[in-house]
């Protein structure tokens, strides 16, 4: 009998704050401070890191020999010194930019509360949908006020056209979403008053308080026919 074939085993996670860092400085040097700007500026948008690990991270990365600090690690004010990626770093990013991306499986709260809908009144999913909808909105007029000022960006840098298919991205996801919870809100305020209506039906179909009062006239007649026990 052959033996059962084995999946192929995930790659594990790997470390990748190390690389959102490699990325950022080479587009130029920069220190701890001003990494982190650039992080919440851009990639931020789609791509959450520990701002507690970025120093720890250029620390590693320098003992690595992947990034070096410039003018001699010579601090700039209080934000440290500032940090430049090495030939080794650059290899090493674009190693890590060679391989297949990982699909990580989407945890999505809003979607796991409305398949588990049913359990509560319509009311408390629409309210939840509504507050979904107003922090969606408050993404998109953000992401708009970057596009806005696209073009003075494309200007900047040979990769800004990259950087602008990550925000059409956002665009399109955002707008993909509020169009669904428009849908959403729709589908869920149908169902009110359901309940209720399900409560007053009986096994048969037939409404509750009908099949009562017709076994009753049932009763009656059969006793005026003298159709009842003898």
């Amino acid at each position: 009998m052959p033996a059962p074939r084995s999946r192929p085993r995930p790659r594990s996670r790997e470390n990748r704050t190390r690389y959102v860092v490699l990325g950022m400085l080479s587009l130029g040097p920069m220190n701890g401070y001003a990494l982190r700007q650039a992080i919440a500026g851009s990639v931020g948008h789609f791509w959450q890191e520990s701002f507690g690990q970025l120093y720890p991270t250029l620390r590693a990365l320098a003992a690595d020999g992947l990034v070096q600090p410039v003018n001699g690690g010579v601090r700039d004010g209080r934000h440290g010194a500032a940090y430049e990626v090495t030939p080794r770093g650059r290899q090493a990013l674009a190693a890590w930019l060679a391989k297949p991306p990982l699909l990580e499986p989407a945890r999505n709260e809003v979607l796991l509360k409305v398949f588990f809908a049913g359990a509560v009144p319509p009311e408390v999913t629409l309210r939840n949908l509504a507050l979904v909808g107003e922090l969606v909105q408050g993404q998109l007029k953000e992401l708009e006020a970057i596009a806005s000022s696209w073009a003075e960006k494309e200007k900047c840098h040979p990769d800004a056209p990259l950087w602008r298919l990550t925000l059409d991205f956002g665009l399109l996801f955002t707008r993909t979403i509020l169009d669904w919870l428009e849908d959403a809100r729709r589908v869920v305020g149908a169902r009110t008053g359901r309940g209720a209506s399900q409560e007053a039906v009986g096994d048969s179909g037939m409404p509750r308080g009908r099949a009562k009062v017709g076994t009753a006239k049932q009763r009656a007649g059969r006793k005026a026919r003298g159709g009842g026990k003898r």
